[in-house]
Parts: structure tokens; sequence; C-alpha cells
């Protein structure tokens, strides 16, 4: 079976037109629901507040405000956008079964002409206070007020808030910032306690603070790169691992420290991929985001694929691991002052 979808223009109708729309719905036992608006600036209450009358009827006729008599009952000024257009508009939402233009100010001699079944308002209207429910209630017709699930939403709050942003200027761009190099640190075990695949379990570590403060100071950007196969094992998901750095920036930024990005692999040791330490992937893509070269770029990491990486990518890596032979082992903070004794006095854009 072929169904076919009426298009904005069809639904649009005179007065004459709609006589006959509404002659052979009736005739054909559909229940038909009316109501009325201006509907110059559509919004999410508009959409909603349609879409819950039609779901009260079998046939929705809207009655939209001609521009006369917007002019007259609301504001000379508006409305905003011609009869024509808004018009379409609400022809166009699925909700939508016929629109007439309503010249008068009130719908009175439409609900007359058609006799709906529903007489349908939205807001905060109350039956009794609908000066054409009278009329309604005389022929038989049912008077029906629906409550919006966007109560905040209003063409009016739209309208102020486009005139306070028409008076703000756009600020002025943040002074390009001097760099004087790249911190790239590893998270578990090195800027907090490793927690076990519990990426929510966030402590500090000793000496972090003090560290990063320094270094942020000089002008060194800081970022977090991390293997986070846990991930990929399925030990905790994406969220988790989000919700986690969520508390670490808090707790950083209390301090006045900023992390500029976190770079991370979820992929698990048996899923071959390029941004796993020791691969340099991560790295690589921090030099190129931030556009600051090998030679100023710097890893604190607490096992053997941090110092890898590092030297993978072509920069010096500085290891706060565990008593090991293959490197020598620093503390945190002397890590930063290694650092800070390399970059330059000169510093880069």
């Amino acid at each position: 079976m072929t169904v076919v979808t009426m298009g904005a223009a069809e639904k649009i109708r005179t007065l004459t037109e709609a006589d006959a729309w509404v002659a052979a719905e009736r005739a054909a036992g559909r229940k038909i629901g009316f109501t009325c608006g201006a509907f110059d600036v559509m919004h999410a209450g508009h959409a909603d507040y349609l879409a819950k009358a039609r779901e009260r009827c079998d046939r929705l006729l809207v009655a939209v405000n001609s521009d006369e008599s917007i002019q007259r009952y609301k504001n000379p000024l508006r409305p905003v956008n011609p009869w024509k257009e808004r018009a379409f508009v609400v022809a166009s939402l699925a909700a939508t079964d016929c629109v007439v233009a309503l010249e008068d100010d009130r719908p009175l001699g439409l609900l007359g002409r058609w006799k709906p079944d529903l007489y349908i308002k939205g807001g905060d209207y109350a039956a009794a206070s609908l000066r054409s429910g009278v009329a309604v209630e005389a022929y038989g017709g049912e008077i029906v007020v629906i409550a919006s699930d966007f109560p905040r939403a209003s063409t009016t709050a739209m309208f102020e808030r486009i005139q306070a942003l028409g008076v703000h200027e756009a600020p002025l761009p943040a002074l390009p910032q001097k760099v004087a190099g790249l911190a790239l640190i590893d998270r578990d075990g090195t800027l907090i306690r490793d927690a076990a695949f519990d990426p929510t379990q966030v402590e500090l570590l000793p000496g972090v603070v003090e560290s990063l403060q320094e270094l942020q100071a000089a002008g060194v950007l800081l970022c977090l790169v991390s293997n986070q196969q846990g991930i990929g094992l399925g030990y905790f998901g994406y969220r988790d691992f989000v919700d986690g750095n969520r508390k670490l920036l808090r707790l950083l930024g209390k301090e006045g420290i900023g992390i500029r990005k976190i770079y991370f692999c979820p992929h698990s040791l048996g899923e071959p991929c390029e941004c796993r330490k020791p691969a340099p992937g991560l790295i690589l893509k921090a030099q190129r985001d931030l556009g600051v070269p090998p030679e100023r770029t710097f890893v604190i990491g607490d096992s053997a694929a941090d110092i890898e990486a590092a030297r993978a990518a072509g920069s010096e890596g500085f290891y706060v691991g565990p008593l090991t032979p293959a490197f020598p082992t620093l503390s945190f903070r002397e890590s930063a002052n290694q650092i800070l004794k390399r970059i330059p006095a000169r510093r880069i854009s």
C-alpha cells in the first residue's frame, strides 16, 4: 500500500476550500480539532503544543493570524514574518492537517463556521477564561487546554534574547600564548595514584601540584597522555574515564592549573594500533596539534613505555616509576625541574 504524504503548500487552504475539507472529514467520521495563533517565530513550545493537540483529534485545523490582526492585537511593528511564511512553517509540521488565515482578532467566527469537535488552546489559559468558550460549549464542542513541556519557550523571550545579543560585541581574541615547551604527562601512577582499572578514583600524588604550577608559569603547555586498555578490555567505559578526568580537572583547576588536552589510547594489548605507548602516535599528534617541536616536548611517566614513546618521537622522557636499571628514577618534582632547565630563554609562539 502506497502512503501519499501531503506537502505543506497543499495544506494551506482558503476558507471556502476549508469548508469542503471540514465537510469531507466530518462525513468520514473523523474528530476535528481547531486551534489558532500568530506563530510568528516558531519555537519548541509551539511544536510540542501542536503535536499534543493532534494526539487529541483525528484532524487538526490551525488558523494562523493574518498580518493585520497581529498588528491590531499585538504590536503595529509585528509580525516579524509575513503570513505566507508563517502559514508554510505551521503547515510543514506533521501534526498539522489544514491551515487557514484568521483575519479577525478572535476565532469566534471560524468556530461558528466549522463547529470543530475540539477547541484547543495551549499555555496558561484556563478553559473558563476563553472568551469563545461559551460559543463552543453552546454547539456541543469541547474545550481542551494543553500544557507544554517547554513552559519557558516563548516568542517574547526569544526576541529579548536576540535584542540582548545584538548589543553585545564579540570579544577580542586572546593574545597569542608564548609557549616554552610541552609536557606530556602520564595519568595513572604518575599524576594520580594508580587505582587498578577504576578511572573514577582520583588522588593527586605528592609534588604534582607545585610542579605543574611552576611548569605552567614558565610557559610549558600541560597535557595528559595515557594508555587506557581497561576500555578495550571492558573493565570500564569511555564515560567512566571522562568522569574521572572531570574530577581530576576540577582538582587541578582549584590550584590554577589548566590541562590543554587529554590524549589517550583505548585499545587493549590485543588490538594493534599506533597510539598505545610505546608507540609514539599520541606524542606526535600532540606535537602537531600544539605546534611544539620534538626538542621542546617532554614526557613524564612511570613506565618504560612512556620513555620509549618519548624517544621514538624525538623527545626526552623522565621516568618516575619504580627503581629499574633501564632508566634513572626521578621524583615528579625532579622531572619538572629538569624540564625547566631545558626550556629555552627565548620562547616560541
